[in-house]
């Protein structure tokens, strides 16, 4: 029975409601599935197409300090006053930022802006320029568009449930399951050096974290069929939005051939 003929007749119980969602990640993700990140995994790409690929990552990369500063603004105004809980948001907004800058945080690592800004000048696209690219929006068309869409998603959505499921239940819990893959990717066939790719290590490690704040919410949370086919809906425009800008390279990449 699907999840949506589920919902039609009812709540799920909240543990397996959180499980079939990552059941819907791990069935479609973008990052997953799309032929195009199966060729970058079997280092079949060009340094011209990577080099495309990070562009309009980094156009997405970039607003996760933005995005996760609105979610701490939003868990307040959907009504959770739990410390706890917005501790867990301030502990991603340092982890964006740079666990360097801040006194008994888990790892001295640099923001995973940084993190992408080396990783950029690794594969040959000096900082200065992604740094254009973000600040001119020169981004592919259905990479501003989805700019756009996770702008509204952060700034618009009707609860922070909605937005934890369309990022973190959908992005870093993707993120947990391909940051090895891209690191052994990078390093095995691309040749870059641990500290170019450090990104995707920490992204993998840190993320694990993000996304499991994302699923105790919604395990808490969303207990009624009304909210919980809003966190559905939710998940989907996430994973849709990286389909949407993955379609997008993948056509630029063609007419590199």
């Amino acid at each position: 029975m699907s999840l949506d003929v589920r919902l039609a007749n009812g709540p799920i119980p909240a543990n397996e409601f959180c499980q079939l969602l990552m059941n819907e990640v791990k069935e479609r993700h973008a990052r997953l599935y799309h032929p195009f990140f199966f060729a970058l995994y079997d280092g079949k790409l060009g340094m011209d197409e990577i080099r495309v690929w990070a562009k309009e990552a980094w156009g997405i990369f970039c607003l996760n300090v933005a995005i996760n500063t609105a979610k701490l603004v939003r868990c307040q105004l959907s009504g959770i006053h739990d410390p706890e809980i917005h501790k867990d948001f301030v502990d991603i907004i340092m982890s964006e930022v740079g666990y360097q800058y801040f006194q008994g945080s888990p790892r001295p690592v640099a923001g995973h802006r940084a993190l992408f800004l080396r990783f950029g000048e690794g594969i040959g696209i000096p900082k200065e320029e992604l740094e254009r690219i973000e600040r001119e929006d020169d981004f592919l068309p259905t990479t501003v568009l989805a700019r756009t869409g996770w702008l509204d998603i952060a700034l618009r959505s009707g609860s922070i449930l909605e937005q934890v499921a369309s990022t973190n239940c959908c992005n870093e819990y993707s993120n947990q399951l391909t940051g090895g893959r891209f690191f052994r990717a990078f390093k095995e066939h691309y040749g870059l050096k641990d500290k170019d790719i450090e990104f995707f290590a920490e992204h993998g490690v840190a993320d694990t974290e993000h996304s499991n704040i994302g699923y105790e919410l919604i395990e808490k949370f969303a207990t009624t069929k009304e909210i919980q086919i809003k966190v559905l809906k939710a998940l989907r425009k996430g994973l849709g939005i990286w389909w949407a800008v993955t379609d997008g390279v993948a056509r630029e990449c063609s007419k590199l051939k």
